[in-house]
């Protein structure tokens, strides 16, 4: 999101960077069908047109004391925990499933040439030029 609204010099990023996270923070993810800010605070945030046009009714009735709050924000954020879990379960077992299409099983015979995926990281080594693959004889399972 922060690529498609910054100059192309790049340079006023820590500028959009608030516009962008509020952005981010009240649209709803595809993944879970919620946004984080409902999520983290058993609500949506108030934006400035929210104050210009006004509180919707659901909003405008207050709880009398600070208990019935609590318990109101806790029967929330149950709620939204639980649909938040079956939401990524659902985009989980989606995702298993489109990859699950394009793996195909190889099957390997005793001594032949295969490479193994190494990916071992040494102190004071950059990553990038580490080889992550090692080549070799298979001999088990």
């Amino acid at each position: 999101m922060l690529g498609k609204v910054v100059k192309e010099s790049q340079r006023d990023w820590n500028e959009k960077l608030p516009v962008v996270m509020s952005a981010y923070r009240t649209a709803p993810h595809r993944s879970m069908g919620l946004s984080p800010n409902r999520l983290f605070l058993g609500r949506e945030t108030r934006m400035p047109i929210d104050l210009v046009m006004g509180l919707r009714p659901e909003e405008a009735v207050s709880l009398q004391t600070t208990d019935d709050y609590m318990i109101k924000l806790q029967e929330k954020s149950d709620e939204a925990y639980r649909l938040a879990r079956k939401y990524l379960r659902a985009s989980a077992e989606r995702r298993k499933a489109d990859y699950d299409i394009r793996v195909r099983e190889e099957k390997f015979a005793v001594g032949s040439w295969v490479w193994l995926w190494y990916p071992r990281r040494y102190q004071s080594r950059s990553a990038k030029w580490q080889l992550l693959v090692r080549g070799g004889v298979f001999d088990k399972y």
